[in-house]
This record gives C-alpha cells, structure tokens and sequence, in this order.
C-alpha cells in the first residue's frame, strides 16, 4: 500500500514535468493533465470535508436533523470537481506562458517553502487538510512576494511604445497543436500588451504596477500548484521531490524552445488597429472634425468658382476670397 501511495505521488509529478516539457510538441501532452486534475480534485475533497466537519460539529446539534442531512458528502464532491476544472484551467494557461525564471520559483522555492513551514509548523498546527492549506496560502504568499521582488529588482521590462509592441509580441511560443499555439500567441499578446498599457502611468507607475500585478498574478498560480505539490510531498522521502525538481529546472534552461519568428495576419490587424486608435488618441477628435469641415468648405468655394466665366474667375484671381482659399488649402495640405 506504502509502494502503491509514493507512486502515485511520483507520477503526478512527473506528470507536471511531462505536460510542461512537451506541450509544444505533441497533442498528446494533455493526457499528462489527467493525474494533475485528480490530484486537485481529492486535495480540494479533503480540505471542504474536513472544513464541513468542523463547522457541523460547532454549529449543530449532534443528532438533529440537520445534522443528520449533512452526513453525506455527495455536494462536496460535486463542488470539488468544479474547483478541480477551474484550477486545471488557471494552471493551464499558466503554463503556456512560463519563462525559465519562472521554473525556479515554482519548482525550487515553493516546494522549499512548504517543507519548511510543514516542519517548522508540526508542533503548532495538526496534520489534517485544513492545516495543510494555512501552510499552502503561505507558501505562496511568500514565493510571490519573492517572484515580485525579483522581477522589481533584476528583471529589465522595457517601456514599451507601438514599436517596440509590435516587435515584442512575435516572439511568441508555438506549439505543433493549432489551439495551444493560438492559445500561447493569445496569453503572450495580452502580457505584451498588459506592458504597453502599464507604460502610459511613466516609468514609476509601469514599475509599481508590474510589481503589484506580478504578485497577485504568481499568487494565485503558486495556490494552485501548491495544492498539487501539498499532494506530492506526502512522500516519505522528500528529498526525491526535490531532486527531481531541480532536474525539471535544468531541463527547462537546457531544452530548446520552440518561437514564433514572424509577424502573423492577425497581429498584424491588431498593430493597425492600435495605431489608427494611437493616432485618434494623438490627435483631438474635435479637431479632426473642424478640418473635415473646413476642407468640406473649401471643395464648395472651388466648386462655385467652376461655375463663373473667364472675366469673373479674372476678378476673381486678384480677390482676398483666392488669397484665403489658397492660404486654406496650404493649411490643409500641411
């Protein structure tokens, strides 16, 4: 049962290795999401059990009928699969916009942290699943907050212009599967375009708001792995977890990447929409249609001089009215 237990703790850990290094490649990858789901399904199970027990037993009357109605667990399975999807999917789409940087946070210094706080903290909480996530929100917390302090301090993310956005969102990950290649093309325009947004608020602004969004983001993706590596490090030998953890961060900076490496149709009706609305933005709309007005104007002050003859176009050419059409039109041409 002890061999049975520490291999499937393995196998879901290789299977996050599994889909991460090869999801660029094969369709196939998705299958390796299979035990990464059941184990977000029974860790999310334990956690609303053991936290409906609790509340049962301060809240209710033991043999009353609302007590009885509760023995069931039917509805927290339910609601466990429906955590388990969402979860799957926020990891999912994280994974395809993973740098290298990224692997060292999630696969050194999250599992690092939470066998420190599981070791520090086993005199003061009991080891049940209730427990488990305190240590599972901290963890995260500060794998977070180290995540965003590095990418405060030692990561270099330029202020971007339409230029430098439109060169910036290419660069994409591609995948030989069209809905993950379209998927990562997608999270990697929106992260592009989350720096392009970020640098309209000057260069402090762009530097506290990448720092405040990159935590909360990397939080909330920290919560779920952690929930995953919570499972894994049920292990009895943990250090295997860890092994194989720094190997996976090898293999990450090791393995080549697959990149897109030109501009593809649909971004580039995106680039020409972002500068018809940047040139809206540069130029005042009501300004736009006073010389849409005024050239209106001018092509009806033409259209009547069509209509004189030859001695009153003569009049006409040393008139201030053909000084002002002219000096109009210069304008309008400028």
């Amino acid at each position: 049962m002890s061999l049975l237990k520490n291999s499937s703790y393995i196998l879901t850990l290789l299977s996050l290795f599994g889909f991460l290094l090869t999801w660029q490649r094969t369709v196939f990858s998705l299958f390796f999401l299979i035990p990464i789901f059941l184990t977000l399904f029974w860790e999310f199970f334990l956690f609303l059990k053991l936290r409906k027990n609790i509340i049962k037993e301060a809240t209710l009357i033991k043999g009353s009928l609302f007590y009885r109605i509760s023995i069931g667990d039917f509805y927290l399975y339910i609601f466990s699969f429906f955590l388990a999807i969402f979860g799957l999917i926020s990891l999912f789409l994280n994974f395809l916009n993973l740098e290298k940087i990224d692997f060292v946070f999630i696969f050194i210094i999250l599992p690092l942290l939470m066998i420190f706080l599981k070791k520090e903290l086993h005199l003061q909480f009991v080891d049940n699943a209730y427990n488990d996530f305190r240590i599972v929100v901290i963890a995260s917390f500060f794998t977070a907050l180290f995540y965003a302090f590095y990418g405060l301090f030692f990561t270099y993310n330029e202020i971007l212009n339409l230029e430098l956005f439109s060169r910036k969102i290419i660069a994409y990950k591609s995948a030989s599967f069209v809905y993950f290649d379209f998927l990562s093309e997608f999270l990697h325009f929106i992260s592009n375009l989350k720096f392009f947004i970020f640098s309209y608020f000057g260069y402090l602004g762009f530097r506290a708001l990448n720092f405040i969004f990159d935590f909360f983001n990397f939080f909330m993706f920290c919560s779920l792995l952690a929930f995953v590596f919570n499972f894994v490090l049920k292990i009895k030998i943990k250090i295997i977890v860890l092994f194989l953890c720094f190997i996976m961060v090898l293999a990450s900076y090791f393995l080549k990447e697959q990149r897109n490496n030109a501009l593809k149709s649909e971004q580039e009706q995106i680039l020409l929409w972002m500068n018809n609305f940047d040139f809206l933005k540069d130029h005042n709309l009501s300004l736009i249609q006073k010389e849409k007005d005024l050239f209106e104007k001018d092509l009806k002050d033409l259209r009547e001089i069509f209509k004189k003859n030859a001695f009153e176009i003569g009049i006409w050419w040393f008139s201030k009215e053909k000084e002002d059409l002219e000096k109009r039109i210069n304008e309008s041409l400028k």
